[in-house]
């Protein structure tokens, strides 16, 4: 597993990766990331919106969150993917495949339990929290 961090200083091709063994780390990273402070900067540099991304396997299972609006009660946006049983042929069959949610409007809270949900395989939690 390893987090991906973008902060606003970075331009969108940029980003620090950090391996890590115990999926707690991933939320600890997130309760350590200066969210406000990172969004305030974002603000003013206009470069890239501070963002932690949480990869159990690149391109297939990972979480990301990012942090844009007013650095005092910052919003996020935030995608979720992973692999899970999905509807094919117009909902007649199931196949393997990946599940993609999304949020446009999180807050700080909602957030954090992306992270914590996603690296506990809560993905009924996911599902109702990106509902």
């Amino acid at each position: 597993m390893k987090l991906n961090f973008q902060y606003a200083h970075h331009s969108h091709s940029e980003s620090e990766d950090r391996n890590i063994n115990i999926s707690s780390d991933a939320l600890s990273a997130f309760d350590e990331f200066d969210w406000s402070g990172e969004v305030k900067k974002a603000n003013e540099l206009e470069k890239c919106s501070p963002t932690l991304s949480v990869i159990i396997k690149s391109e297939e299972e990972y979480v990301w969150v990012s942090g844009y609006g007013d650095n005092d009660n910052p919003m996020f946006v935030s995608e979720c993917y992973f692999p899970r049983e999905v509807s094919a042929w117009f909902g007649f069959s199931k196949k393997q495949g990946t599940v993609n949610l999304s949020a446009d409007t999180f807050s700080l809270k909602q957030a954090r339990k992306a992270i914590e949900y996603f690296i506990s395989k809560d993905h009924s939690s996911l599902r109702e929290l990106y509902a």
